[in-house]
């Protein structure tokens, strides 16, 4: 009967660390891609917190519309030297955005 306790007790625990840890995974992709494109294009800590908040909400629903909503956000943050700058790396940029969430599907 103790055995069974514990083993249940684990499980639950388990369970509980796995459910915990999977949106922490999705928050963790959209500040690391955010924290990347601050480096790259000097990104303000504003713009940084509503590119990580974007990108958040497109990791927890990653769709082609999302997608797009998402660009056309976040090129709606940035000022002209920082466009031209996102110009350059956005390609590259987007397809490691895509990969991370393909990995967390």
């Amino acid at each position: 009967m103790r055995l069974n306790r514990t083993f249940l007790i684990l499980m639950l625990a388990f369970l509980i660390a796995s459910l915990t840890s999977y949106p922490q995974t999705k928050n963790q992709a959209a500040e690391d891609m955010s924290v990347k494109l601050q480096q790259k294009v000097l990104l303000t800590k504003d713009q940084t917190a509503k590119v990580q908040a974007i990108l958040a909400d497109y990791f927890n629903n990653a769709n082609q519309s999302t997608l797009a909503s998402s660009k056309k956000s976040i090129e709606g943050i940035l000022d002209k030297k920082q466009k031209a700058k996102y110009d350059i790396i956005k390609n590259d940029w987007w397809s490691s955005i895509q990969k991370a969430a393909d990995e967390k599907k």
